[in-house]
């Protein structure tokens, strides 16, 4: 996994302010150089605006950023996804023709704004026609379509030598996309209006294509021009559920986003809960096994030759506040302490008469480590606890109370819930048909050094299978909350995990995002959660957006000191 670096962090958060300058929307940010609207990730973004950019020296960073905020502030999200067709191509043409829409209507006082998206867009077509974007016929169909819908919503010229490049295929168009484009440069101030001619063109745009794979009779060469004319850009579709995740997220008040947030749990179901194990690891393991991994955890711990104490007071310091603990008194400045009054009165100068208050720190949190024990991290386990059983050790001497907990199945692929569901008829929908398998490694109220054996559990192979991240999340989040109820607590939720959720069984039974959805909803609501603070650590690409906070993960090179000072310095980093 890559570390996200302090300079990182801080250009991300440059980025979204600009964002949040110019849209006139607080909830626009950046998080791993993803783009998030009203807490949900927004998804594929028009190419000449897609932050993929910023790293590519022909891309205005400003040009790019000021694209993306006119998009927030002119398009209705709802209106545009209810509208937007579901096909590749067409979804393609009308998402890139609602972004040149938001960027032509960009106010006249906004003259540096103007500047940057138009050159951007010009840089961005240039560079597509130069890496050989437009050598393929669908390439160069859809750049003409583009520059020309741009040119007559901007009233602007292209460099000439691009406009020489796209003639022909201009030219070719222009009796069938004349009237379309009119239509587009009189409704541009009205979205509505506007998206009945781009979806028109969008389906004009993906029958040319249709047509042309049509009249070619042979398979062969279908086949052979289909691989030469294939999109030159990366493109998914918005999916429904991003669409529902995003008008989700704008209720007026916590109350109505917890409702659809319990709305949208609700919709997660279970087959059949009777396999299901909540268990202590180490009574699954024989006494001498768990004996041997013991000594394995302790002797790779030794060769780490860790600083415990300049990382105890790194946590101690961390997780510390102020706290009062008494008086200070006979002080020669403060507050008048009251025993001493009537010598104040008769003689204020002969003694320190004052007091003040004694401040030292107090630690009071609590901290939750959850391990994804799905089988992708079984070559990494060794790795996993020796970062867990060190962390508990520093966080333990500097008065942090910890559980370490874990997830996976009983057995893969489905295991007696799928097969009861086989003989049940196959009905659509069933929900998770899985035994899913909660393993705890330690509790809150067990001492790390009585814990050692529960924690060196974290080694063994066989516990290591399917993965169903929402429920162990929610599992650990509702363990947590339960520690000292309504008392002030830093309480802090930690998910180490490499990827998405995978059950073979359930995702065949009721299709490919279920469990991802069901864990993006749990996310969703841990996150609202007033008294816990939700982290991931590692977490697969995928998945990396959806945490507003990270901790960072280098498998390589057995720097363990350093990993944790880097959890530490993350961890302070969020406060600021």
């Amino acid at each position: 996994m890559q570390t996200e670096s302090h300079l990182d962090f801080e250009e991300q958060k440059q980025c979204g302010a600009i964002l949040r300058s110019l849209s006139g929307e607080s909830s626009a940010e950046i998080r791993d150089w993803q783009l998030f609207y009203k807490a949900v990730p927004y998804g594929a973004l028009p190419p000449h605006v897609s932050l993929e950019n910023l790293n590519q020296g022909w891309a205005s960073k400003r040009g790019l950023l000021d694209g993306i905020a006119l998009r927030l502030r002119y398009s209705d999200e709802a209106l545009h996804h209810s509208l937007c067709p579901t096909g590749m191509i067409e979804s393609f043409v009308f998402e890139v023709l609602e972004q040149i829409r938001t960027e032509s209507i960009c106010p006249q006082e906004l003259k540096g704004a103007k500047q940057n998206i138009e050159g951007q867009f010009i840089a961005w077509a240039q560079h597509y026609m130069t890496t050989g974007g437009a050598e393929s016929s669908i390439g160069m169909l859809l750049i003409a379509l583009f520059m020309t819908a741009w040119m007559r919503l901007n009233a602007k010229e292209m460099p000439q030598l691009l406009q020489d490049m796209v003639e022909a295929t201009r030219a070719g168009l222009a009796e069938d996309t004349g009237a379309l484009l009119k239509q587009l440069k009189a409704n541009r101030f009205c979205q509505e209006e506007y998206s009945i001619a781009s979806l028109a063109l969008a389906k004009m745009v993906s029958g040319l294509i249709e047509e042309e794979y049509r009249n070619v009779p042979s398979i062969r060469v279908k086949k052979k021009r289909l691989i030469d004319s294939l999109l030159q850009i990366e493109w998914v579709p918005h999916s429904k559920t991003e669409a529902a995740g995003r008008a989700a997220s704008s209720p007026v008040s916590p109350h109505d986003k917890r409702l659809q947030l319990q709305k949208n749990l609700s919709q997660y179901i279970v087959f059949d809960r009777q396999y299901d194990i909540e268990i202590e690891a180490k009574k699954k393991i024989r006494p001498a096994q768990l004996a041997a991994y013991q000594t394995e955890l302790s002797d790779e711990i030794k060769r780490r030759n860790i600083p415990w104490a300049k990382l105890t007071r790194l946590y101690k310091n961390l997780f510390s506040s102020p706290a009062q603990n008494g008086w200070q008194t006979t002080e020669s400045e403060g507050l008048i302490d009251r025993r001493y009054l009537i010598r104040a009165a008769t003689s204020p100068l002969s003694e320190p008469l004052f007091r003040h208050r004694i401040h030292t720190p107090e630690t009071n949190a609590k901290i939750s480590l959850l391990i994804d024990c799905s089988g992708s991290m079984k070559e990494q386990r060794l790795e996993i606890a020796v970062w867990i059983d060190s962390l508990v050790r520093i966080l333990e001497q500097a008065k942090v109370q910890t559980e370490v907990l874990g997830y996976s199945t009983s057995t893969w692929q489905g295991g007696r819930p799928y097969k009861a569901w086989r003989r049940s008829g196959n009905n659509p929908n069933p929900g998770r048909l899985n035994e899913r398998a909660h393993w705890i490694f330690k509790d809150f109220h067990t001492p790390w050094r009585k814990a050692r054996a529960g924690i060196s559990a974290i080694l063994r192979s066989e516990i290591y299978a399917e993965s169903i991240d929402g429920e162990a999340l929610l599992w650990a989040a509702e363990r947590l909350k339960k520690i000292d109820r309504g008392q002030a607590i830093n309480k802090k939720l930690i998910l180490f995990s490499d990827g998405c959720p995978m059950d073979r069984a359930t995702i065949q039974a009721n299709g490919e995002d279920y469990l991802k959805e069901h864990l993006l909803h749990s996310i969703a609501w841990c996150e609202q959660e007033p008294d816990i603070e939700l982290w991931g650590c590692g977490i697969g690409h995928e998945m990396r957006s959806a945490f507003k906070r990270r901790l960072s993960w280098e498998i390589e090179g057995n720097q363990s000191a350093e990993i944790l000072m880097n959890w530490a310095a993350e961890i302070n980093r969020s406060k600021e």
